[in-house]
């Protein structure tokens, strides 16, 4: 009776559970991966249960009853499945034949040729949850009634006071878990549970193998917070500051294209010129750029060499030039590169003065630092400009 009924309940709640979400179909997720320390609960219950095994079908169903209780610990990973701890039992009934079996209790029964039995015990047991309604209809945190079947292993012990042995056996458990929403917090919890134990766990063995307890409990849940799941949504990349940058290097490849055909256009101007007389000699020299490592100041072999061509035409032509110091924005701080823009300056000042002989009146000295860079690259930028 307890099988058909079990049976029964299983496909008729299977059936509503389905039924109950049509319409949220197509809300399977993508979910984010939830938090160690998320979608955690504990759940507590009492009901009965009844012991089946080898005479126990003589007794009445109402003689075989016996209390149970039930205390969980689980998380649920995702917004199908969960995993949770459990300690179930307290005690069960039944028949036996055999006055030699551990358990009897009392020397006789209200079955002619049986004897009562009792014993306590307790099964630890680990389960794996399936969430059929979030699977099947999709997550929703506020769904009214949730259908969760459920399979485990745990270890089971039954003994009785006074009595020698106790036996320990491997249990496996089936069983349905329904949730029905009282709160945010809090679920009302109605569980069907099968364990499944070998033939000797009540104390009596005649060979077929598998002995079952069956329990119904009511009891309820408490849900810690952080409770339920987040959907992802996909980022949406902004490309803007992108296409602007884009937008940015094609006007100055065409400000620089213009400038190339003008110069060409000059050059071309040029050569078809006429030359003309030379009447006076006049020293210019062109502007020079000295480029120095990053972080650092001091002139190398190659730069005295061009400092000293510099200079000799420097001193022949009676104009004043300006020894302009820069610093690369991209590294560095300002006063970094303040500092450093007038090392490189007075750098160059020292060898054109002190080692070249230029006059030092027709110099002048400026330290840009990082600010007003002369070039678009940053390695440009470490430079020092005569002009």
């Amino acid at each position: 009776m307890i099988k058909k009924f079990l049976a029964f309940t299983i496909m008729l709640f299977s059936v509503a559970a389905i039924a109950q979400e049509q319409t949220e179909a197509g809300k399977n997720g993508p979910f984010l991966t939830n938090k160690f320390f998320d979608n955690w609960f504990i759940s507590v219950g009492g009901g009965a249960q009844v012991l089946y095994g080898e005479h126990d079908n003589v007794a009445s169903f109402g003689d075989r009853l016996a209390p149970a209780l039930d205390i969980s610990l689980g998380k649920w990973i995702t917004p199908s499945v969960g995993l949770r701890a459990q300690f179930a039992g307290l005690s069960a009934k039944g028949l036996v034949s055999n006055p030699a079996a551990k358990f009897i209790d009392g020397t006789s029964s209200d079955y002619s040729g049986y004897y009562d039995e009792k014993f306590n015990f307790f099964n630890l047991h680990g389960d794996l949850l399936w969430n059929v309604s979030n699977t099947i209809a999709g997550y929703r945190s506020d769904r009214t009634w949730d259908f969760v079947p459920f399979v485990g292993l745990g270890y089971a012990r039954s003994s009785k006071d006074g009595v020698n042995p106790q036996y320990k056996e491997v249990a496996a458990n089936v069983g349905l878990l329904n949730e029905i929403r009282l709160s945010d917090a809090v679920n009302l919890n109605l569980e069907l549970r099968a364990m499944l134990v070998n033939d000797r766990f009540d104390g009596y063995e005649v060979g077929q193998g598998v002995e079952e307890i069956v329990s119904a409990t009511v009891g309820f849940t408490y849900n810690f917070a952080k409770r339920g799941f987040d959907r992802y949504v996909p980022v949406v990349p902004d490309y803007s500051p992108y296409t602007s940058k884009i937008a940015d290097l094609e006007k100055k490849i065409a400000e620089a294209d213009a400038k190339a055909a003008k110069l060409a256009s000059d050059l071309q101007a040029e050569k078809n010129r006429k030359p003309e007389v030379v009447k006076s000699v006049e020293y210019v020299a062109a502007p020079l750029a000295i480029f120095f490592p990053i972080g650092q100041s001091r002139l190398t072999d190659k730069d005295l060499i061009n400092l000293g061509n510099f200079a000799e035409v420097l001193k022949k032509s009676g104009n004043t030039y300006k020894i302009m110091g820069s610093a690369d924005a991209a590294t560095g701080n300002k006063r970094i590169n303040q500092k450093l823009s007038e090392d490189r300056a007075q750098a160059v000042y020292n060898a054109l003065v002190n080692k070249f002989g230029v006059d030092a009146s027709r110099l002048e000295v400026i330290a840009k630092g990082d600010q007003d860079e002369p070039f678009d690259k940053p390695i440009l930028n470490r430079v020092v400009i005569l002009e």
